[in-house]
């Protein structure tokens, strides 16, 4: 997915989250029907995701529950095909901060790759440099130092 499309789906109000797939785990979990009494089991995949949160990186706690066509954990584990540290799109259904700790549930779309567009390392020809870095402060104050 590219940044226009992104912006494309936040503008038409889908809830998204971008951030640095870190790791997965799949469990199952279960809960009590309180009408029938019944115990019900499903399998849940719990993704940990990084992004920045009020200026500072925070972890984010994803939830996806999947569909009952899913019977074990290890199906379950055969889908999480991510790469660790690269950049994904997560469409949310909901998202809350919980004693202090950011978590939210996925919608049934797969999580997408952002496709962020590098920037390049120089300047346009003839142009001067647009950043100052501290590298190339030093070595031009060494070389006048010297003379």
């Amino acid at each position: 997915m590219t940044t226009e499309e992104l912006l494309k789906h936040v503008l038409q109000g889908f809830l998204v989250l971008v951030g640095e797939y870190r790791n997965s785990h799949a469990e199952m979990a279960g809960y009590v029907n309180k009408k029938t009494g019944q115990a019900i089991q499903y399998v849940r995949g719990i993704h940990l995701i990084e992004c920045f949160f009020y200026d500072r990186v925070d972890r984010v706690l994803l939830y996806e529950r999947f569909p009952e066509t899913v019977g074990s954990v290890d199906e379950a584990k055969a889908t999480f095909t991510y790469e660790c540290g690269r950049k994904y799109v997560f469409y949310l259904d909901w998202f809350k901060r919980e004693r202090g700790q950011l978590i939210g549930g996925l919608v049934g779309w797969d999580p997408e790759p952002l496709e962020i567009a590098e920037e390049a390392g120089g300047s346009p020809r003839g142009e001067p440099p647009a950043l100052l870095t501290l590298f190339t402060w030093k070595q031009f104050h060494n070389t006048y130092d010297k003379e």
